[in-house]
């Protein structure tokens, strides 16, 4: 394909995105939306549509070897990729759930599974080679250890499925986060307790004659005061 093809595309990914903003500013006569049905369908589409313009900028990112085009390209992706998880989370947040079902949108913009696929850019990969590569390693080493170098035969004995490992994963990082969240908290109220300590020891002291001698001016003060006003 030429240079025009791919840059045609990225056209259309470009005139695509600048839709896809002008819909998400909010009208200043909107009314929040209240059906969760229909706001799950807001977001969803707009999923689908940021998965589609991403299809189209990571082809031509790694197609275009314009030095320029490719820095304009790269910032566009990293911030198609960076909404995405935006949208994403949302939609976990909307349905407490991290898959979802989308044939209806998908029916109404005739599209198919495969369309709204995501994909990895392929400068994710070459980038992150190195990282990649010592996990290979690490794995490598660690089956070789425990005496089984056939992670599929290790999870045939072990009788664990893949999907069983990746939610069995996902639970235990779950839990990770939740003591960091709570090993987190735990040093605020440690802190705010400290500081309260501190401002309780820094606080002056003063003897009993010394603030009975206080009570009995104040009281004569007003003793005073109210027979001058009587």
């Amino acid at each position: 394909m030429s240079h025009i093809t791919y840059n045609r595309e990225w056209q259309e990914a470009q005139n695509g995105l600048v839709d896809l903003l002008e819909s998400e500013k909010p009208s200043t006569n909107q009314k929040p939306e209240k059906d969760k049905v229909a706001f799950f369908q807001l977001i969803a589409s707009m999923y689908i549509k940021y998965i589609q313009i991403l299809r189209k900028l990571e082809t031509c990112y790694d197609q275009i070897v314009h030095p320029q085009k490719r820095i304009v390209l790269r910032n566009v992706l990293d911030g198609v990729l960076g909404r995405l998880l935006e949208l994403k989370q949302e939609m976990v947040d909307l349905e407490c759930l991290e898959y979802h079902f989308f044939d209806d949108i998908l029916s109404d913009l005739k599209l198919t599974p495969n369309d709204v696929e995501m994909p990895i850019p392929k400068y994710f990969v070459l980038e992150q080679e190195k990282t990649l590569r010592s996990r290979q390693e690490l794995m490598a080493r660690v089956l070789e250890r425990i005496g089984q170098s056939d992670p599929a035969k290790l999870s045939s004995e072990s009788g664990m499925t893949v999907e069983e490992a990746v939610r069995l994963i996902r639970v235990h990082e779950r839990a990770r986060q939740g003591r960091l969240r709570a090993k987190f908290m735990r040093e605020i109220r440690q802190r705010e307790l400290k500081s309260r300590m501190r401002a309780a020891r820094e606080a002056p002291q003063i003897s009993e004659h010394e603030a009975a001698v206080r009570i009995q001016k104040v009281h004569s003060d007003w003793t005073e005061t109210e027979h001058f006003w009587a």
